[in-house]
């Protein structure tokens, strides 16, 4: 499905509304500015409920910040322990702060969606030569892959069993869409289908063609980059028509 990009925001909007998803919930990127941010806080606060509220928040949130850490380095799966030390809370708070394990890891992808979409944005959305726009969009969704590369994984692995996440997903495919419909538009008009053109673009540049190139075919940056540009001019450049061929004279 492709809607107008102001459309895209309004559809991921409507999935925090009913609550299937948490995007919007800035919180700080580290521990450290975590830490901060909640020693500032407290120097305000002169009740003892609140104090007892902050200190519940800023645990919570060590948590998430702490999952999405030790993901981001390499641990796709760890343990509760793990996550508690990260975060310097006792192992059994854990399950204080969160309904569940599953409860945690939709937060914590979240959080890192959050935190990277920015990165989703198109400088010049639509304007400029189709190689401009080209090297514009490539750059676009390397940038966002590799932001959130490990948490990506997980999500894509944890959506079969938490559905919040995989409305997450599907809201954020639409929105990628869009944006590549209204970017490529000129080329989108002239093409014979133009959802299948959407479709192929779509598949070429997905989170997990770049796990493919990066994870299993062992391909850096510069090489997936290449591909990719190479790979769109070839589906969005206009073939230009065969001459027809002069027929033969006959040999008499």
């Amino acid at each position: 499905m492709t809607v107008p990009t102001a459309e895209a925001a309004a559809i991921t909007e409507q999935i925090i509304d009913r609550g299937m998803s948490s995007f919007g919930a800035t919180l700080p990127i580290d521990l450290a500015d975590l830490t901060a941010a909640t020693a500032t806080a407290t120097a305000t606060v002169d009740d003892e409920t609140d104090g007892r509220s902050l200190r519940r928040s800023h645990n919570r949130t060590a948590v998430i910040i702490s999952l999405s850490q030790l993901i981001r380095e390499g641990l796709l799966d760890p343990s509760v322990p793990q996550i508690a030390d990260r975060a310097g809370v006792s192992h059994r708070s854990v399950f204080r702060y969160f309904d569940d394990l599953n409860d945690l890891v939709r937060l914590t992808v979240d959080h890192v969606v959050n935190e990277t979409m920015s990165l989703r944005e198109i400088p010049d959305l639509g304007v400029g030569p189709l190689e401009y726009r080209i090297d514009i969009y490539v750059e676009t969704r390397l940038r966002v892959h590799a932001g959130a590369y490990a948490v990506s994984r997980v999500a894509g692995i944890k959506a079969q069993k938490i559905p919040s996440i995989e409305e997450g997903l599907r809201a954020l495919t639409v929105i990628t869409r869009s944006q590549m419909a209204e970017h490529f538009a000129a080329e989108c008009d002239h093409s014979s289908d133009r959802e299948m053109l959407l479709d192929a673009l779509m598949v070429l540049t997905s989170f997990e063609a770049y796990d493919y190139q990066r994870r299993l075919l062992g391909h850096g940056t510069e090489r997936i980059r290449h591909g990719w540009h190479s790979s769109l001019v070839t589906q969005l450049t206009p073939l230009t028509p065969l001459t027809p061929l002069t027929p033969l004279t006959p040999v008499e």
